[in-house]
């Protein structure tokens, strides 16, 4: 396996990521929720970091169904409180809120969820990570390493001018809360 395979892989459970924020989302706030990444593309890469993470991390454990759902909800909430973090510190907010939710920490995690990822780790392991990397195989090589720069570079181009745009709305005041780009009115 060469670095373009793992980039292709990276950017398709980035994708996957995405559909499942947006389903998720959607049916819960029971309209449709179509952009759950920061960027403008398809892409949630937190879930492409929490397969690379669950890939390295999480192997001396995946035999054993009790220990790979409390590794991955471990992990996986570590995470999202570490992006949390980061995205408070760039940007004064975060992309999502579970202040809702019973049992939360300051909006940001929360037992619900932290939950699901134990799930989502048993999922990955089990069914998605061989199937993924079957289909990434599927890349003629002559095409491989062209689809993952150009993934990297759609991405970097994305990050920076939604990265740019962030930055402006926060000097501009919004004060509306936007989880994505669904904006929630109360």
């Amino acid at each position: 396996m060469d670095i373009y395979h793992i980039v292709i892989w990276f950017f398709l459970c980035s994708l996957l990521g995405y559909l499942l924020e947006c389903v998720v989302l959607s049916a819960e706030y029971k309209t449709p929720v179509l952009n759950r990444g920061f960027g403008h593309g398809p892409f949630c890469i937190i879930y492409g970091f929490g397969a690379l993470g669950a890939s390295i991390l999480l192997k001396p454990v995946s035999d054993s169904y009790v220990e790979l759902y409390l590794a991955s909800m471990i992990m996986a909430t570590l995470m999202e409180l570490f992006t949390a973090s980061v995205m408070i510190h760039l940007f004064g907010s975060f992309w999502w809120d579970y202040s809702e939710k019973p049992f939360n920490y300051k909006g940001i995690i929360c037992l619900e969820s932290s939950l699901g990822w134990g799930f989502l780790g048993i999922v990955y392991y089990g069914f998605l990570n061989g199937f993924l990397h079957r289909l990434v195989g599927l890349v003629p090589e002559s095409l491989e390493k062209g689809l993952a720069m150009s993934l990297l570079v759609f991405y970097i181009f994305d990050f920076l001018c939604s990265f740019r745009q962030a930055l402006r709305e926060d000097r501009d005041g919004e004060e509306e809360p936007v989880i994505g780009r669904l904006s929630i009115r109360p």
